[in-house]
């Protein structure tokens, strides 16, 4: 369970750094919420996937690159519902806009549901970053 949970974190890791939107949206429950580390908060899949696009594309985010999403605890609140702190790391950021990119981290946690034998992230809560 942990390994495939990891493996789905590590695809959105991947998808979001090469702007792989269709690929993003797949590792999500449809009624997937967020609240990003910029504070904005969207509901529902499609929903998720345009804020993550619009964000990307912000000069805080254009360059930045998710290096990291290091999985700190795992804890299974029944079989097909997990709760997972961890940590993100990336490289690019520039916050704000108009300062040096720099490398940023900060706490990150998911609620992830397995549905039809694969884990699909549900929710996601992003503290901001620090230096």
């Amino acid at each position: 369970m942990e390994a495939a949970i990891a493996d789905v974190l590590e695809a959105r890791r991947t998808a979001w750094n090469a702007g792989d939107l269709d690929s993003y949206r797949q590792l999500l429950t449809e009624d997937a919420d967020v609240v990003s580390a910029t504070g904005r908060r969207s509901a529902g899949r499609d929903a998720l996937i345009a804020l993550s696009a619009e964000q990307k594309q912000q000069p805080s985010y254009r360059d930045a690159v998710i290096t990291a999403t290091q999985i700190d605890a795992v804890r299974l609140v029944t079989p097909d519902v997990a709760l997972i702190d961890a940590t993100y790391r990336m490289t690019g950021v520039r916050v704000p806009a108009d300062s040096e990119a720099r490398p940023v981290a900060g706490p990150i946690l998911f609620v992830m549901v397995e549905q039809g034998g694969a884990w699909r992230i549900a929710s996601i809560r992003a503290l901001p970053p620090s230096p």
